[in-house]
């Protein structure tokens, strides 16, 4: 299964789970309903960022189900999922962690314990 297909199957659970039809849905997010369709079978996988947030907010996902739609959008589009692409932008220290992460090749077992720091 490819990354665009895991990306429009979970559109399409999920406005399933609502009881929605792809007409409601299109509207709602302001696209049409064929391209709807288009991303829920994996034709297209690239909608805005503001469409993807409508798209969110209209089936009520929670946290975890927002970074699972991030992350398939970003594995389908090859690129880095929005939310951890604006935390990028507005957080400068981050990229200079991320930096002597690399220069001093930090391994999994490290970052495993800068997360643990983290959630102390």
């Amino acid at each position: 299964m490819t990354d665009k297909l895991r990306f429009g199957q979970f559109i399409s659970e999920k406005r399933i789970q609502h009881s929605m039809t792809k007409q409601e849905l299109a509207r709602q997010i302001g696209i049409s309903t064929a391209y709807l369709s288009q991303l829920e079978s994996g034709a297209r996988s690239n909608p805005t960022i503001e469409v993807l947030d409508r798209m969110i907010n209209k089936l009520h996902l929670d946290e975890a189900e927002t970074h699972k739609i991030y992350d398939l959008y970003a594995a389908s589009n090859d690129t880095i999922s929005p939310d951890i692409i604006t935390y990028l932008k507005s957080n400068n220290i981050v990229t200079k962690a991320i930096r002597k992460a690399q220069e001093n090749s930090a391994t999994e077992k490290d970052w495993l314990d800068f997360i643990d720091q983290l959630q102390k």
